[in-house]
């Protein structure tokens, strides 16, 4: 009986496996393996894939700092098959911000997990030359009021340079908009 009762559940969990591997997108291989095909989107979901690794860029210390420079990072990484992009903005610092980046009709969007405790989602409104701009999608926010970020624009310098730029809102307004070049360092 005990071995019975050992075997089922890991025979339970053989057959979820199998089922789950064997979902449709998967590709057999010149050898009759199966290996799951990663999704591609559209062309602005893959032109931020090229922004994969680690970043850093300079910006003036908090108030107090007199006048002195800190190292922020930004750092990518793809998830989710192929999906979806994970952006972390302040790395391991307590002011860590996720940005999640997928397609949703064929159409870039992204929620920002912000420091302010709120998720705004954000859609594609422009790409062009070398640059693509975001912008908050209506409802996505408890009230359009609280202060959230409503907008990022990312430019493509070139391969090792890139530079965003978030505009805040409060109260229907623009209160602030800083912008950030930064550099891969790996």
């Amino acid at each position: 009986m005990r071995k019975i009762t050992f075997a089922l559940p890991v025979l339970f969990a053989i057959i979820a496996f199998s089922v789950f591997a064997g979902e449709d997108g998967d590709k057999l291989d010149g050898k009759g393996e199966k290996h799951a095909v990663a999704h591609v989107g559209s062309a602005e979901f893959e032109r931020i894939k090229t922004l994969v690794g680690r970043w850093e860029s300079e910006m003036p210390m908090p108030a107090g700092g007199k006048g002195a420079m800190t190292t922020v990072a930004t750092e990518y990484r793809v998830a989710a098959n192929g999906s979806v992009i994970v952006e972390r903005n302040f790395p391991d610092t307590p002011k860590e911000m996720i940005s999640v980046y997928h397609d949703r009709g064929g159409r870039l969007w992204m929620t920002h997990y912000c420091a302010k405790g709120n998720q705004p989602q954000m859609s594609l409104t422009k790409a062009a030359d070398g640059a693509i701009a975001l912008e908050l999608v209506e409802g996505s926010l408890d009230s359009p009021d609280e202060s959230h970020m409503h907008s990022v624009s990312i430019a493509f310098n070139g391969p090792d340079e890139m530079s965003q730029t978030w505009t805040m809102y409060e109260g229907g307004k623009q209160t602030m908009s800083h912008t950030m070049t930064y550099r891969r360092v790996r």
